[in-house]
């Protein structure tokens, strides 16, 4: 700075000055403003997820609106602007945990599995979800309204919109690995009742050796079905030729 410079008059430092200079430096360096919709939307996630924890640990017998609330770190008011009472926040709850699983299963199934290692991706595409806290909460809320009821029947109608198209991606991958078409669908479905009855075994018996045991010789009746079909269908082929 000159001698000239100093000699100017400064202009003054106000309180004023000083905090609209801070302002402007944080401005600056924060992130954009989330909008009203974006602060709603991660208020209603928070939701979802704390009520889907307390539902594992506490069951859906035991949950309460205040507990909800008070995990996901919101007031109550908040929780029933979102879910007008507990039942219609666990139905959200099972819909959002099936829907991002059913997702997770279908990009799995469209990504392209090998022939020879398909069977195997399908059974731990099965454990991940049978074995999951997505599959244990609407089991839990299932066995908690055994009676028949508007709960049980929306819980049974999202589990149905959610697996079928699983099922379905993964029978489109058999047969674009080679599989025939014919015995795709009772290999998907045998596959699944086998995992899902083992993550329910868990309750009494929970073997992971055993499983694994159960698993591979499972692995190894496909194969000897895939075998026994294609020397059926090689005779059948040669038979019409023989005509």
């Amino acid at each position: 700075m000159s001698k000239s410079d100093v000699n100017k008059p400064q202009p003054r430092r106000t309180i004023a000055t000083v905090a609209a200079n801070k302002r402007g430096v944080a401005k600056a360096g924060a992130r954009p403003r989330r909008s009203q919709a974006e602060r709603s939307e991660d208020t209603k996630r928070r939701i979802l997820e704390a009520a889907a924890r307390l539902i594992v640990r506490k069951g859906y017998a035991e949950l309460r609106v205040a507990d909800i609330a008070y995990e996901a770190g919101v007031s109550i008011g908040a929780q029933l602007h979102h879910f007008q009472n507990k039942d219609a926040l666990v139905i959200a709850v099972i819909e959002h945990c099936f829907a991002e699983a059913s997702r997770s299963s279908r990009r799995r199934a469209e990504s392209g599995s090998a022939p020879s290692e398909i069977i195997e991706d399908i059974i731990d595409d099965a454990m991940d979800f049978f074995f999951s806290e997505h599959f244990l909460i609407a089991l839990n809320v299932v066995l908690s309204t055994l009676a028949p009821s508007a709960m049980r029947d929306d819980v049974l109608k999202i589990s149905r919109g959610a697996r079928l198209p699983v099922e379905e991606a993964w029978e489109k991958a058999m047969v674009a690995a080679g599989f025939p078409k014919e015995l795709t669908a009772e290999l998907i479905t045998l596959t699944f009742c086998l995992v899902r009855g083992f993550a329910i075994r868990r309750l009494w018996d929970d073997d992971a050796r055993w499983q694994q045991h159960c698993l591979a010789l499972w692995r190894d009746m496909i194969e000897l079905l895939l075998e026994k079909h294609s020397r059926s269908s090689g005779a059948i082929e040669a038979s019409n030729r023989s005509r």
